[in-house]
């Protein structure tokens, strides 16, 4: 831009030394020089913080896909490169394994609700059987008493309220074994969820719904509106849902952001919804404007990282903050490609008067962007 004013002014020389308005000598060449210093001390150099650039670009997620089972694949619906919508099949597992293991379920959680029944019918014959022992020690202890009595005044021998005695500690000892098989059954069917259904059918159901999911898992489904690539997974191969086997990488088209590197040194006049202007390298010859969001207030370097050794010091570089873009119309920004490049061009309120060259330089760098393949 310094060597573009720069001709103008040369030619704004030749011209009035054509008119004889000036002389033709060295001194009024030589102020070209003092042209230049001029335009870069008073202009170029605010330029810089008054209306700051920076590269910018598109960014997504790119999601990688683990089954949440493991299995054999069977199938693969998804196609490379071709747009999925969110919940669409991206591969098959085989499922005869995971329906086996829910089959055992039912069955496991029909045969505990059986032995939840029988619980509760032992329960019953345990409280009948200590109803029936109560009223045989009361009979007992009864007796026992009215011989007492018959004994203190002579009518019976001695040993016969022996043979009671024998009889009411058979009918007490019942009486115990009768409360402890209704404690017993009454423990095994005290032990309830919140929800009043017995622990042991809870957890017979807990394993089939377990099994249930698993089955379901051996489809695996696309997380999100977006695009499967790179795709090399192929059938009968195996997959596992260790975190670092991914079967695929998805890329989520349903959210982009568009973001732009800003020099530490710019950032004290940046301010959340200054004018943008956006030169991308898919749009040459067009301008894209749009406000400035947030700014992300760190940098790779400024993070600690957890680890079981003393700090390292290092080269200590000026890292570029970034920050997101927004553009006017949303619609623009779901039409570009992640990857997309280019260059944004930030208006603050600082040194105005050189926004002006600012909006010239972003525009002639879109126009160059029909000749240029790279930033």
């Amino acid at each position: 831009m310094i060597v573009f004013l720069t001709l103008i002014y040369v030619a704004f020389l030749f011209v009035l030394i054509r008119l004889k308005l000036l002389p033709n000598t060295g001194l009024t060449w030589a102020t070209t020089l003092i042209w230049m210093v001029v335009l870069f001390i008073f202009l170029f150099i605010p330029l810089q913080w008054g209306a700051p650039q920076g590269s910018t670009r598109v960014l997504t997620r790119a999601v990688q896909v683990i089954p949440n089972v493991n299995g054999e694949v069977v199938e693969i619906a998804a196609q490379p490169n071709t747009a999925l919508k969110k919940g669409d099949v991206l591969f098959q597992l085989d499922s005869e394994p995971f329906e086996i293991a829910v089959a055992a379920a039912q069955a496991s959680l029909v045969r505990t609700q059986a032995q939840a029944k029988q619980d509760f019918d032992a329960l019953g014959n345990a409280e009948a059987q200590l109803r029936q022992a109560l009223a045989n020690q009361t009979q007992a202890q009864n007796r026992y008493d009215d011989d007492a009595q018959l004994v203190e005044s002579g009518t019976i021998s001695e040993t016969r309220l022996e043979r009671r005695q024998t009889t009411l500690d058979a009918a007490n000892a019942m009486v115990d074994q009768a409360r402890t098989a209704v404690s017993r059954a009454e423990t095994e069917l005290g032990a309830v969820t919140a929800d009043g259904t017995v622990a042991k059918v809870a957890e017979a159901q807990a394993q089939l719904d377990q099994a249930q999911w698993n089955l379901d898992q051996t489809v695996v489904r696309a997380p999100s509106d977006g695009f499967v690539t790179n795709l090399a997974l192929a059938v009968g191969q195996r997959v596992t849902s260790l975190p670092f086997a991914p079967a695929m990488v998805f890329i989520d088209t349903s959210e982009k952001t568009l973001v732009v590197n800003i020099h530490q040194i710019y950032v004290r006049h940046l301010e959340t919804g200054q004018e943008v202007e956006m030169a991308l390298k898919t749009n040459p010859g067009g301008i894209l404007k749009g406000t400035l969001g947030d700014i992300v207030e760190i940098t790779s370097q400024g993070q600690a990282m957890v680890s079981g050794t003393v700090f390292a010091s290092g080269q200590v570089q000026a890292e570029p903050f970034v920050a997101k873009l927004v553009l006017d119309d949303p619609q623009m920004l779901a039409d570009l490609q992640p990857g997309t490049v280019g260059t944004a061009a930030i208006y603050t309120n600082a040194v105005k008067p050189t926004h002006i060259i600012r909006r010239v330089m972003i525009r002639m760098e879109s126009i160059m962007n029909y000749v240029i393949p790279v930033l």
